[in-house]
C-alpha cells in the first residue's frame, strides 16, 4: 500500500499529466542515428542526443497527446510500471521544456481559461 504523501504525489502527477499537450517546436530538426535521435535547435546553437526513452516519447509529442496518454504508451512499448512511466515522461518532458524544444499547444488549453499548466 502506497503512503499517503506518494499517493498524493501520484494523484498530483496524473492531474497535472493530463491537462496539457506539448508539441515540438516547428522550427527544431531531428534524424534518427543509430537508434538515438539527434536534435538540431539552431536558435540556440545546440545539438542534443536523446536516449531511445527520450526518442520515442519526442515522437509523441505531436500536440495531440497529453503526457499522461505518452505515459501510457511507453508502459506498453517500455514494460515498465505506470507510476515508473509517468515519472519519467514528466522528467523528460520538463527537460525537452526546458531547452525550448517543446511548445503549448493552443488547442490543449482554450478551454481553461485563466489557468496555467507548468510541465
Amino acid at each position: 500500500m502506497r503512503k499517503p504523501k506518494e499517493r498524493e504525489d501520484l494523484l498530483y502527477r496524473n492531474i497535472n499529466a493530463s491537462a496539457f499537450c506539448l508539441k515540438r517546436r516547428p522550427d527544431v530538426r531531428s534524424r534518427l542515428v543509430d537508434g538515438e535521435l539527434v536534435v538540431l535547435d539552431r536558435e540556440a546553437g545546440f545539438i542534443h542526443q536523446l536516449n531511445k526513452t527520450a526518442t520515442y516519447i519526442w515522437q509523441q509529442c505531436d500536440g495531440q497527446h497529453t503526457a499522461a496518454a505518452i505515459a501510457d504508451r511507453v508502459c506498453d512499448v517500455f514494460e515498465v510500471d505506470e507510476s515508473t512511466a509517468l515519472s519519467d515522461v514528466l522528467e523528460i518532458l520538463r527537460r525537452l521544456q526546458d531547452l525550448n524544444l517543446l511548445e503549448n499547444t493552443e488547442d490543449a488549453n482554450k478551454n481553461r481559461k485563466g489557468v496555467s499548466y507548468h510541465v
